[in-house]
């Protein structure tokens, strides 16, 4: 990665598996429920986390499982966040992160390393095509251990990677696909995953939206391209996961610099 300057506050890496955000929080009034576990750092001080309408914790670095309602408040308006795709690391992996980051003192340890981390990553000329291993090396200062798969559980997680045709994949599609029918399918994909499809398949569609939040893309078709069936419930499910509408997110990215990492594909068709 080439260095340069005194770079960009405001950069992303999003790969299938992993992705980096430093940048504005936004409306932090407004709940939140993201597809990834999540872990979140103050880029300098603290943040305010509430969970499940709880009441508000000061927090430097806070871990989240998937799925989890929160709430965040910055002073500065920023905030740091990693997010890690539940259905790509063990559940021993998660639960250990998460007890470290939340209940341990090596979370100093670990916030301090990520704000290191952010540091050359925002001098870095390019960060484009980089490796899940070396993220987690970079940021995390460890390798996360893998899920093990059913074979075809696998396969159709694998399609989902491809976002040239599969971002509107219905369960009875991805069953036929393995052979399977709709229901055997669904209770494997959960059982292997930890995950329902239809929320993850909602996840995978808002996670692949910000790839395009710095560009000056319709919104209307990219809520098409990106299998919404109309704007009003692209609109919807965005509110529901990020807490901000598209709009909003489309103004406070304009002067994000977005890296894609290794093997990751844009959704071809969207203007």
């Amino acid at each position: 990665m080439e260095r340069f300057g005194d770079g960009n506050p405001n950069i992303m890496l999003i790969g299938n598996s992993r992705l980096f955000y430093n940048g504005l929080l936004g409306n932090a009034l407004k709940t939140r429920e993201l597809g990834a576990f999540t872990i979140y750092a103050a880029p300098q001080g603290v943040f305010k986390l509430s969970i499940d309408d709880g009441p508000w914790m000061e927090r430097q670095i806070a871990a989240l499982p998937p799925y989890t309602p929160h709430r965040l408040s910055s002073e500065a308006d920023m905030i740091t966040t990693i997010l890690i795709e539940p259905e790509t690391v063990s559940n021993g992996e998660m639960l250990g992160l998460q007890h470290l980051i939340n209940e341990t003192r090596d979370a100093e340890t670990v916030v301090r390393n990520i704000r290191e981390a952010k540091k050359w990553l925002e001098k870095s000329h390019d960060n484009s095509g980089f490796r899940t291993g070396d993220f987690d090396e970079l940021l995390l200062n460890r390798t996360l251990e893998k899920r093990s798969l059913d074979g075809r559980v696998a396969r159709v997680l694998c399609s989902f990677r491809n976002k040239e045709d599969d971002l509107n994949l219905s369960a009875s599609s991805c069953a036929r696909s393995v052979d399977l029918s709709t229901s055997r399918f669904l209770h494997l994909f959960t059982e292997e995953t930890g995950l329902r499809f239809r929320s993850y398949r909602m996840w995978k569609r808002a996670r692949t939206f910000l790839a395009y939040a710095n560009t000056d893309s319709s919104l209307t078709y990219l809520a098409l391209d990106l299998g919404y069936p109309d704007s009003t419930h692209f609109s919807h499910s965005i509110r529901r996961i990020y807490g901000l509408k598209p709009t909003s997110i489309f103004e406070g990215s304009r002067n994000m610099a977005i890296f894609a990492g290794d093997k990751y594909a844009k959704a071809t068709a969207v203007r």
